[in-house]
């Protein structure tokens, strides 16, 4: 006969935690390392570890890992974007700092901005703006975004 086993985990100020499972027994969490992706149990009975048992870093529940696109360098960092490569110290090390990218500009007439803008400086949203002038919703977006760059548009 099997017995299904759940496990509830309660979570407490500061990072600590209690599991337990159905049969009300505190059981100790599994923890796993981002860095060398060892997997132990905690020996201490609350708070989070402070260091991998196995590679013994302090960044082993950081997921931030990097690998350069010029010399193939893979490294974990306490950065999500470090300035450099450690490998081949370049800063041009992640692929998208070859290429620059632009937001698309709108190509409607002046005729159909207008009443855009006037729609949007009224207080309407994206969505209701689109169905009222039977554009996309897309066009809207752009029309706001290109008018007003430092403003999060309404949708």
């Amino acid at each position: 006969m099997l017995t299904l086993i759940t496990v509830s985990i309660q979570a407490l100020p500061g990072g600590d935690c209690i599991v337990e499972n159905s049969v009300g027994r505190r059981v100790r969490p599994t923890y796993s390392c981002s860095v060398c992706e060892a997997s132990w149990t905690s020996k201490k009975k609350s708070g989070l570890p402070q260091r991998c048992p196995r590679c013994k870093s302090k960044l082993w529940n950081k997921s931030y890992k990097h690998t350069c696109s010029k010399c193939g360098y893979g490294w974990v960092s306490a950065s999500p974007s470090p300035e450099r490569c450690p490998g081949c110290q370049t800063k041009k090390w992640r692929k998208a700092d070859t290429e620059v990218i632009q937001a698309p500009h709108s190509a409607l007439p002046k005729e159909v901005k207008i009443p855009i803008l006037l729609r949007y400086d009224a207080g309407n949203g994206c969505v209701k703006i689109a169905r009222d002038l039977n554009v996309t919703f897309s066009e809207v977006y752009d029309v706001i975004v290109d008018t007003y760059p430092e403003e999060n548009p309404r949708l």
